[in-house]
């Protein structure tokens, strides 16, 4: 089954916000959810209206979080779950930026990044 732009930015949402707590250990969980709206400059009442799906993200707020969050245009809009495996931050958004450039190529330029990438794997470094 297939999901639509709201349930991809929630999930989404939820995403980040768990990856925040899980930054954050030591904080009490009662006020994680007010730390992160600090952290993207959105007020707490409304992002718990988020979090309690009583409120959509629209795009302004999508590409807030995204540009709050050094997150590449458009990461609030697609599905995410094959990456998990990514080591840290850097390697996370490496991978969704590099995903978001391929998907944007017509299939001619897609198979010269592959070519590329193939090289530069097999050559001497």
């Amino acid at each position: 089954m297939t999901m639509d732009s709201t349930q991809i930015r929630y999930k989404n949402f939820k995403r980040l916000f768990d990856d925040f707590i899980a930054k954050h250990p030591n904080e009490p969980q009662r006020g994680m959810l007010k730390l992160f709206a600090q952290r993207l400059e959105l007020s707490d009442r409304y992002l718990s209206h988020i979090k309690c799906n009583r409120k959509n993200i629209g795009n302004i707020v999508a590409r807030a979080i995204e540009e709050r969050l050094k997150l590449p245009h458009g990461w609030m809009d697609r599905e995410h779950d094959t990456f998990n495996m990514a080591i840290d931050d850097r390697e996370k958004l490496f991978v969704e930026t590099a995903l978001s450039l391929f998907r944007a190529q017509p299939n001619e330029a897609r198979e010269m990044m592959i070519d590329l990438f193939r090289q530069r794997l097999h050559s001497p470094a």
